[in-house]
């Protein structure tokens, strides 16, 4: 299904002929080359990102708040998940602040949050929910906190209804009182700033430099829950910290959108993306702890987590070859099984490109025994226990999960290898699972 942004759709409608129709058509390529040349430049200004689904009482009174207590540089994109309460219109009253996309239905939180970034101008992003209430100095403070925490990849404020280290006690009972507290809440100081291992999504603010080396959120979790604990847990992989910004506190009316479902849907939505969670990841505190040992001084992206001799595809259905951190368009690939995981433009960005090959060119692995002189480049093996590896210039690189193994159709060889011609490979970086993208702009 298409998604309407601005009032425009991305679907190829019937286009109109005649003069205006040359007229159109030349209009429309002017406009698709000025996207292509003016992608992934910035401006240095704040895009502030909503995803919303209903409720446009919430997201009115979010708006206004932002309106009234934002007074560095933004634009504001609201994201619209399908709603039938009015609030498209309500937001097209507003359309000289506010930018808008707008899904045919409820497509979940991580597809809205996606649209989002693929829309955004700024060189900072803040991903911030319907039922959020900013207050005063609540983006200087934060934007502050990137700036002078050099380590910060995101920070996200302080809040009154939130699991985890985020939520403080408040005095207040009626939001009403609430302006008053944050006024007085709301003022500088870096002393409050500390370092955690997990932000929520309800607030976090992050340079565009976190987006292009983390990429886009896995749109494989359905409605909502789990896409920023997912999102987190690659930030983290990546060596980057995340702080919470102490000394700015936002309010948060908190799972408005999840409590609509009622407690039967919430269940089942949260059961479903915690088992994909734990499937994707495996045991993450283990990958934590190794963390040192593979990651060193190096500054690390989505793509150094990638397999090595492997297909991926484009967001226009195109076959790239990965091998040892660079991208080789393929001619004719024709059908391929299984089908190749498909990356994001940003994804892709962050890998060189090499000269267009054949797949004649390609280093196919057969699934053959293991050689008894070593294991060759590229080849995915598998010891005791079930635990899978991929050789990669000489390192052994551990694949994760079960669920990695698929995603990147990735087989191992027939026949299973000891420990110790394995342990003659040094430990590489690991090999995580590539996200989800179902959407058809990433």
């Amino acid at each position: 299904m298409p998604t309407e942004i601005d009032g425009t759709t991305n679907s190829q409608a019937k286009r109109p002929s005649g003069t205006y129709g040359q007229g159109y058509a030349a209009g429309y390529a002017y406009g698709v080359r000025e996207g292509l040349r003016t992608f992934g430049v910035n401006e240095a200004i704040t895009s502030i990102i909503i995803p919303t689904y209903d409720r446009v009482d919430l997201l009115l009174q979010c708006l206004d708040h932002i309106e009234q207590h934002t007074s560095s540089p933004h634009e504001v994109i609201v994201v619209d998940n399908g709603s039938t309460d009015g609030t498209v219109a309500a937001v097209r009253r507003r359309r000289g602040q506010v930018r808008l996309a707008v899904h045919p239905q409820n497509l979940g939180f991580a597809r809205a949050v996606n649209t989002g970034l693929m829309m955004a101008k700024g060189n900072t992003i803040v991903l911030l929910n319907n039922d959020v209430l900013v207050t005063e100095r609540w983006l200087d403070q934060l934007q502050a906190c990137l700036r002078q925490f050099p380590e910060a990849a995101a920070a996200g404020p302080v809040t009154n209804y939130i699991s985890g280290e985020q939520q403080i006690d408040v005095p207040y009972e009626d939001v009403a009182d609430m302006p008053a507290f944050a006024a007085q809440y709301n003022r500088p100081d870096p002393l409050k700033w500390r370092v955690t291992d997990r932000l929520v999504g309800f607030c976090v603010a992050f340079p565009r430099t976190t987006l292009e080396q983390i990429g886009y959120f896995d749109e494989g979790y359905e409605i909502g829950n789990f896409e920023d604990d997912d999102w987190v847990a690659r930030l983290r992989l990546q060596g980057k910290r995340m702080v919470i910004a102490g000394d700015t506190f936002v309010h948060h009316y908190g799972s408005m959108t999840m409590k609509g479902l009622g407690s039967q849907g919430f269940q089942e939505v949260n059961t479903r993306n915690h088992h994909f969670f734990n499937e994707k990841w495996g045991d993450l505190h283990a990958l934590y702890t190794r963390l040192p040992a593979w990651r060193g001084d190096r500054v690390l992206r989505a793509a150094d987590f990638y397999p090595t001799h492997v297909r991926v595809r484009d967001v226009n259905g195109g076959v790239h070859w990965l091998e040892h951190g660079v991208r080789y368009r393929l001619q004719q690939a024709g059908a391929l099984e299984p089908e190749p995981a498909r990356l994001s433009v940003l994804e892709l960005l962050q890998l060189p490109a090499g000269p267009v090959r054949s797949p004649e060119q390609l280093p196919w692995l057969t699934g053959g025994p293991p050689p008894e002189a070593g294991l060759a480049d590229g080849v995915v093996v598998v010891v005791s226990g079930g635990r899978c590896y991929q050789i990669d210039r000489g390192q052994r690189r551990e694949i994760i999960s079960e669920y990695t193994l698929r995603a990147w159709g990735l087989e191992p060889l027939g026949a299973a290898v000891s420990e110790e011609m394995l342990a003659a490979y040094p430990e590489g970086v690991p090999i995580l699972p590539p996200p989800r993208i179902i959407g058809d702009d990433l």
